[in-house]
């Protein structure tokens, strides 16, 4: 299983929209399920576990985990894609004719000084931004800061 999938397509962000595909992510997210299984657990018919489940087989949010043949049918068992489910920070860009990227992305390895003066500049930019302005301006950023953990 992958650690994170990032949702690019507006119809896999509509697939996993749903709050009842949701749900189904969720039951399968600490075992592989079968639609029979789900259906049992909601206590759904089967068909509308199936078509649920192949929406998001469709939109690859989830995959078949493995196949087991039981009394000659082949049950298939299903998991999320991957353990994190996210949608892109460019889905939503529609001017597509420039061709230029709307986003860049960096990795960066700062040391603990480093990280503070970071932190404390986003913090007093963040602060700075708390008054209402009437328009965004062109030399607007957006900043999304994931911390991971350091290898030892």
């Amino acid at each position: 299983m992958e650690k994170l999938l990032i949702i690019n397509e507006l119809d896999q962000l509509k697939s996993i929209s749903d709050p009842f595909r949701l749900q189904l992510l969720g039951m399968m997210a600490d075992e592989p399920k079968t639609g029979q299984m789900l259906a049992d657990e909601l206590e759904l018919p089967r068909a509308k576990i199936h078509y649920h489940l192949n929406q998001l087989l469709a939109h690859n949010i989830i995959t078949v985990s493995h196949t087991v043949e039981k009394s000659s049918i082949i049950q298939k068992f299903y998991r999320p894609a991957a353990e994190a489910i996210v949608p892109s920070i460019n889905i939503f860009n529609f001017n597509k004719q420039t061709g230029a990227e709307p986003y860049a992305a960096y990795t960066i390895s700062p040391d603990d000084k480093e990280l503070e003066i970071l932190d404390s500049q986003l913090t007093g930019l963040e602060n700075g931004k708390k008054v209402k302005k009437e328009t965004a301006t062109a030399d607007e950023y957006a900043v999304y800061v994931l911390k991971t953990m350091r290898e030892a």
